[in-house]
């Protein structure tokens, strides 16, 4: 039993980091970095159960609903997740763009949530399992098992913390801990009717909005990162440059070609890391000022300097795109989570 609770919950875990680590599109962060605050945050994670349950056993009175869910879940929680996000994300060198607080919460979330969803599986699968050790029919264990895990693997924690991981980004580029504070005190408020929500029974309505809110807010913060707003910057340019060459009367041909270009700046996008950064000085470099005033070689020169930033681009390079969106919220969702239903039921087959 112990080993089939840890197994099923580090697969989705798995899973659920893989989705992170595909959601950050542009700059990945170091995949041994995301590893190492996971399973920090898991020892602490597990530290923390132990002490609230220690000081809620010494209370020696009955907790209610709106304390537990505002004060131990929503308060302690999420403190407990930002003292992990302050003292070994907020260091890293890696941290250096606002969507990064998204990917790097995330991830502390999911090193919570495994450890969290441990226990849930204890509590909602104990009794089906020594009912079956005494019946010798194993299927409602089984079937309690894959439900658990199906149902929580993508749980509540990582909805509040898209907002955290926004704020936390916000701080850290602009340099103000206010952002930290206020991202803070959102958090705890919506776990705490997170939670709430459950008891009241709305907790789908709840969620349903809630990741209508994480996605928006995911694609806000994606196209305010360096990357994408460099191809803003670039896609303007280039714009005054064409608009410049229609006026001056060049070669057709150029215009085309220029053209080409500026409809396949977003394949820079899907650059990674230090190469985005060095291919973004390189196109800035050949560019020219303007057109009228062109170096040596005339057109051809300024073919020439076309032809290297198209090449830098690439034409087999995928744009940013409504389909690059599309293929990111439900490509690896929906593929993940029929694949991690197809192994877990393949795990716990008798």
């Amino acid at each position: 039993m112990l080993g089939d609770i840890i197994i099923a919950n580090v697969i989705a875990s798995a899973f659920l980091i893989l989705l992170i680590y595909l959601l950050d599109t542009n700059e990945k962060e170091p995949p041994w970095t995301l590893v190492r605050i996971y399973a920090i945050t898991i020892i602490l994670t597990y530290l923390y159960g132990k002490l609230i349950g220690m000081g809620v056993k010494n209370l020696h009175v009955p907790v209610g609903h709106w304390f537990a869910n505002f004060y131990l879940a929503g308060f302690c929680e999420e403190f407990m997740k930002l003292i992990v996000v302050l003292i070994f994300v907020w260091p890293l060198k890696s941290f250096n763009d606002e969507i990064d607080g998204i990917v790097y919460f995330l991830i502390v979330s999911a090193g919570f949530t495994v450890l969290e969803n441990v226990g849930y599986s204890f509590r909602f699968v104990l009794n089906p399992y020594l009912m079956g050790v005494k019946t010798g029919e194993m299927a409602h264990y089984h079937q309690a098992l894959t439900n658990i895990v199906l149902i929580r693997w993508f749980s509540g924690h990582i909805f509040v913390n898209v907002i955290s991981g926004a704020f936390l980004g916000l701080a850290k580029k602009r340099k103000n801990m206010w952002f930290v504070l206020a991202g803070f005190i959102i958090s705890v408020l919506l776990h705490g009717f997170w939670n709430q929500m459950a008891v009241w029974g709305f907790l789908w309505i709840y969620a349903l909005g809630f990741l209508g809110v994480d996605i928006w807010i995911f694609i806000v913060m994606t196209k305010r990162s360096f990357y994408f707003q460099f191809m803003k910057r670039l896609k303007s340019r280039l714009k005054e440059l064409i608009q410049e060459a229609r006026q001056l009367a060049v070669d057709t041909d150029l215009v085309v070609l220029m053209e080409s270009v500026r409809a396949h700046i977003g394949a820079i996008g899907r650059m990674q890391g230090e190469v985005m950064v060095e291919q973004a000085k390189a196109i800035t470099q050949i560019l020219p000022s303007n057109i009228k005033n062109t170096p040596i070689g005339g057109e051809n020169g300024l073919v020439r300097r076309f032809l290297k930033v198209y090449g830098i681009l690439g034409q087999d390079r995928k744009a940013t795109s409504g389909c690059f969106w599309l293929e990111l919220y439900l490509k690896f969702m929906l593929t993940g989570f029929f694949l991690l239903t197809i192994i877990m039921r393949l795990m716990l087959a008798k």
